[in-house]
This record gives structure tokens, C-alpha cells and sequence, in this order.
């Protein structure tokens, strides 16, 4: 040691040169994170000149993407010596966060070592196990940053999820064949569909959400594929890309799926075979590496029957397919969602909420049509309207109709006539399916019956419409 700081004199850039001429990566941080020094490697690897680093903290640097996790983070809030596998641009490393600590032991600075080994695990007889070892922690990683990103909003964290559906994304995630998602309005399918995305390969590519039900049958081929200069009239003049085009290297999300026209359907499948499209008013097909997630909340093998849906497009999609329970189905966890949502908006409010044991109750009896969607915006409403104790006056009226004729139902199963028990279900469909849908036409085709057939069943138990 004496010979080494002899030789370095009083030229500390000695040392500095030395970590410049190594291989591996030595990127250097003050007990804050923020970077104080990176050697030549680290701006190889990075592909960001040293003098845009230096200076600015490595959260910042992390979330930007330029490396993933960052070890120097995660040493510093361990306050512990940390070494995981690092995505660097299209490189794998293992990195190593060391603390650098004082005689009274606090810790002054932190330095990340890290060495290639994307090529070196090419070169060994154990590559397809390498490989899937590192796809492994790579996919823990990406779990770890999903939870931190998913749980910002309430809806999301408590939609995730039962354990066998969570062990499905993540199947799901690790390959690319195309996903459906299905259930109702309200489950979450859209949250299991950004989650298998981020789990995914394509987690750094876009996440592009098109939803069939809100785009005019007019102007979704349009959306979806783009157009030319001077395509139709009324086109901008420079054309348009389309969203095929703008999801490359990520994910399509295509929300209920069930509601794209059928005109369109062939050439949907023609681009899920083979990954082309033709842009309205183009001559020559483009490509895009694009993995499509459909989601719907109607039966769409019902509507390959009734011919509104291509059965070819139907078995294109449900290649791999993910169920959502309705929360009718998930009475056990009823408590604990609405136990999150009261603290959850109390904190929001800075209130002291309660509820009482018969909210709960009546919480198991009613039918839910929106789901968990619509057990958030209820308690949200609670806590902001209600006394510092949520009771059953508090609730809406239709939701205690509802659950009243459910008890009621239950009752008198044992000595009620057929007619009266089948007028009972039958009120209480249709008041389910007004407060599902935003009109009584909808209404109506939910049901499967005509809108006049329902508008005279309305009459009949003098229902009061909220709806058009």
C-alpha cells in the first residue's frame, strides 16, 4: 500500500486512471445516491456521456431507464452490502452495491461494481439454464417494480389479486402469444393486462390501451392501422401512424374487444398471423412487433354462434385466457376490500371514518353489477358524505331495494308460489341490469329481451328510471 501511494504522489488522478482501465463497470455515489464518479465502462455500458451523470441522484437515473434497479439504491436502503442481476440497455449484469463507511462506521459514499455477463454466459455449456436463471431474477425484478407502480391507486392495489390468478399473469407474462381477459364491467381487466405487460419482454416498450366500445365504427380502422397522405377526404395531410404502429415493441390492449366491427375482424386476424398490416390507402404492408391482450365482458363463443363474431378470430385470441371472478364471487374477501377503502379514503380525506356491522352485512347481501369499481366510488362517496359512523342510511336507495328483495327472496323461498318468486327474480334482473347499463336499450340487449318487452316490465313494478 505504501509503494502504491508512493507511485500515486500527489496525483490522485493515479487512481481514477487505474479504475479507468478495468473492464467492470465502477459507478460511485455520495451517501445520498447523488453520482460522484463513473469510470470509462460505465459510460460504455450507460451510453451517457460521464459529465450528464455526474451530479444527479441515481433514483432519477433509475427511473429513466438507463439501468434497472439501481444497486446503489438498493445497498443504500438496506444500508447492507446488495448484489442482483442489472438490465443495462440490452445487457444483463451482475452488480454489486458496496458502502463505504467512516472510522464512527456512517456511511459516506457508495460504489456499484458491475461486470458483463451477456456474452460470457454465451460462451458456457449451461446456457439455456443461465438464461432462464437470469430470466427468472430479471422477472422478480420486474414483479418488485410492478407492485411499486400499480399500487398507486387504490382500484388497482386491491384488484391484485388471488393468488391463482397472480400465478397465471405471471405465466402468461413469459410468453408472447396473445391473451384474453374476460369478465365483467368493474374486475380489473384492465389493471391484469397492464400487469402482464410489465411483467412481460415488452416491459419497456408502450402500453397502448383501445378501448372498441368509445371509437365510431367509422374511424377505427383508421385508429387502429393509420392512413396515408391524402388517403380519404378529410385526411391530415401528413397521414396518420395508427396504433398499431405506436405500440411496436410493446402491447396492443384491445378493451372489449367484443365490440369491434365485423368488417374489421379479418383484417384484425390477417395482422395477428402474421404480424402486417395495410395503412388505409397504403400499397405495401408494414410491420410492427406488437403482442396483443384482448379483453371483453360479453360471451363472445355467444356471439360466434349468433355470427356477429369470427370463430377463426375468436381461437386467434383465446390462445391463453384469464377469467375475472365478479365480486359477487369473492363475498370472503368483501370485508378486507372495504376495510382498504375506508382507511384508504380516510387518509385521502384526513377523516375518521367508521362502519357499522350491518354496512357489512348488507355489503354481502347486495349483487355488485360494478364490482370492485363500484365498491371503491361507493365508499369513496361514504367517507366524504357520511357522519363520522357509515350506517345503512347512508346507502343508496337502490342498493338497499336490492338487498332487501334478495332477503326478502330468501325468506320466503320455503312458502312463496312459483309466479310470486318469478316476478321477484325477474324485478330483480332488471334492476340490476338499469344500474349496470346507462340506458335502457342496453338494459334491454343485457337482458336479451326487446326494449319494448322491458319498458312494459318496468311499468308492471312500478320501477323509477334513472336512466334513458
Amino acid at each position: 500500500m505504501e509503494q502504491l501511494l508512493k507511485m500515486a504522489g500527489s496525483h490522485p488522478q493515479f487512481f481514477l486512471d487505474i479504475l479507468n482501465s478495468i473492464n467492470d463497470s465502477i459507478y460511485i455515489a455520495d451517501k445520498y445516491g447523488n453520482t460522484l464518479w463513473i469510470n470509462h465502462t460505465s459510460e460504455l455500458i450507460c451510453r451517457v456521456p460521464r459529465e450528464k451523470l455526474i451530479g444527479r441522484n441515481v433514483k432519477e437515473v433509475e427511473k429513466e431507464g438507463i439501468f434497472t434497479p439501481s444497486v446503489i439504491r438498493l445497498a443504500l436502503e438496506s444500508n447492507s452490502t446488495v448484489s442482483t442481476v442489472q438490465e443495462v440497455g440490452d445487457g444483463k449484469y451482475i452488480t454489486s452495491g458496496h458502502l463505504v463507511k467512516d472510522q464512527n462506521d456512517e456511511v459516506i459514499a457508495a460504489v456499484a461494481h458491475g461486470r458483463d455477463i451477456t456474452e460470457a454466459v454465451k460462451t458456457t455449456s449451461q446456457l439455456k439454464e443461465t438464461q432462464e436463471l437470469l430470466e427468472k431474477y430479471s422477472q422478480e425484478i420486474r414483479k418488485l417494480t410492478v407492485h411499486s407502480e400499480l399500487k398507486s391507486t387504490p382500484a388497482e392495489k386491491s384488484l391484485l389479486l388471488d393468488p391463482s390468478i397472480e400465478n397465471l399473469i405471471e405465466k402468461i407474462a413469459k410468453v408472447d402469444a396473445t391473451a384474453l381477459i374476460i369478465g365483467e364491467t368493474g374486475t380489473g381487466k384492465t389493471v391484469v393486462a397492464k400487469r402482464v405487460h410489465l411483467l412481460s419482454k415488452q416491459h419497456k416498450g408502450p402500453f397502448i390501451h383501445i378501448n372498441c366500445a368509445s371509437i365510431p365504427e367509422t374511424l377505427i380502422e383508421s385508429e387502429l392501422f393509420g392512413y396515408t397522405k391524402g388517403a380519404f377526404t378529410g385526411a391530415h395531410s401528413a397521414g396518420k401512424e395508427g396504433l398499431i404502429r405506436a405500440a411496436d415493441g410493446g402491447t396492443l390492449f384491445f378493451d372489449e374487444i367484443g365490440e369491434i366491427p365485423l368488417t374489421l375482424q379479418a383484417k384484425l386476424l390477417h395482422f395477428l398471423q402474421t404480424k402486417e398490416y395495410l395503412p388505409i390507402g397504403a400499397r405495401e404492408y408494414h410491420k410492427a412487433n406488437v403482442r396483443v391482450i384482448a379483453a371483453t365482458n360479453r360471451n363472445l363463443e355467444k356471439m360466434v354462434e349468433e355470427g356477429s363474431f369470427r370463430s377463426d378470430l375468436f381461437y386467434r385470441l383465446n390462445v391463453l385466457s384469464i377469467k375475472m371472478p365478479p365480486l359477487r364471487d369473492r363475498k370472503e374477501e368483501m370485508n378486507s376490500f372495504t376495510s382498504y377503502f375506508l382507511q384508504h379514503y380516510n387518509e385521502k380525506y384526513n377523516v375518521k371514518k367508521t362502519i357499522t356491522p350491518k354496512v357489512l352485512e348488507i355489503f354481502q347481501t347486495y349483487h355488485w353489477p360494478g364490482n370492485v369499481r363500484e365498491l371503491e366510488n361507493l365508499m369513496e362517496r361514504l367517507v366524504i358524505l357520511s357522519e363520522q359512523e357509515i350506517d345503512e342510511n347512508d346507502l343508496p336507495h337502490k342498493m338497499l331495494e336490492n338487498t332487501n328483495l334478495a332477503i326478502s327472496m330468501e325468506l320466503s323461498l320455503s312458502n312463496a308460489s312459483m309466479p310470486h318468486l318469478l316476478e321477484s327474480m325477474e324485478k330483480k334482473m332488471i334492476l340490476d341490469a338499469l344500474q349496470k347499463e346507462n340506458s335502457t336499450r342496453k338494459a334491454a340487449k343485457f337482458l336479451g329481451v326487446t326494449q319494448s318487452l322491458l319498458m312494459r316490465r318496468i311499468r308492471k313494478y312500478g320501477i323509477q328510471l334513472q336512466v334513458e
